[in-house]
């Protein structure tokens, strides 16, 4: 039985050493640590991923994309950044669209904003007071398919459903290896007994 033990560990610390099984780890450590990176700027609030649900600014920014937007001093604001904001009234209600004129007027920043698909301009001016805003840096196509529908009642559902489902096989795994293992002491100790 020792012997056995021994050439199993012996197995596993060269199939360890395989040049492939390095590759996958580094893959795998890279991937780890991106997403520690991105998990920090996010939670930061250096960073924000947004899904795009409509298209008022197409061509550039797809239904079903995310843009990836960074806080920056609102003295920085230029015409022609996209901006994420609030209009006036809608709290609730995020738009990305592109800023086509701004002005400062007592401590505060006047905007008015545009989609690039949208044939006339926003019906509102934004006034800015706050320090930092956020503009879009870059957009992924496709990835915000997934956002929108983890964010719908049918996509919260589906998603509870598999996180039970996985809860039930993890403990049900863990259960029938305690067994096992139970069973396995049991038959060893019978298997001593008989050997005396």
């Amino acid at each position: 039985m020792i012997k056995l033990e021994s050439i199993k560990s012996r197995i596993l610390i060269k199939a360890r050493l395989k040049p492939r099984f390095i590759f996958e780890g580094i893959i795998l450590l890279a991937i780890l640590v991106g997403f520690i990176v991105i998990c920090v700027a996010v939670l930061s609030g250096n960073w924000q991923i947004r899904p795009i649900l409509s298209g008022s600014m197409r061509p550039g920014f797809s239904i079903g994309g995310v843009a990836i937007t960074q806080t920056i001093p609102t003295s920085q604001l230029k015409v022609g950044d996209v901006a994420v904001f609030h209009p006036p009234f809608l709290k609730n209600v995020t738009y990305i669209h592109r800023i086509i004129s701004i002005t400062k007027s007592n401590r505060q920043y006047i905007i008015r904003t545009k989609g690039d698909d949208n044939p006339i301009a926003d019906p509102w001016v934004l006034r800015i007071t706050t320090k930092n805003a956020y503009v879009t840096r870059f957009t992924l196509p496709f990835i915000g398919y997934l956002a929108v529908w983890v964010h719908s009642y049918r996509g919260r559902k589906v998603l509870l459903t598999i996180a039970g489902v996985l809860a039930i096989i993890f403990i049900t795994s863990i259960l029938l290896e305690y067994e096992k293992k139970r069973r396995d002491k049991g038959a060893n100790n019978i298997h001593r007994r008989k050997k005396k």
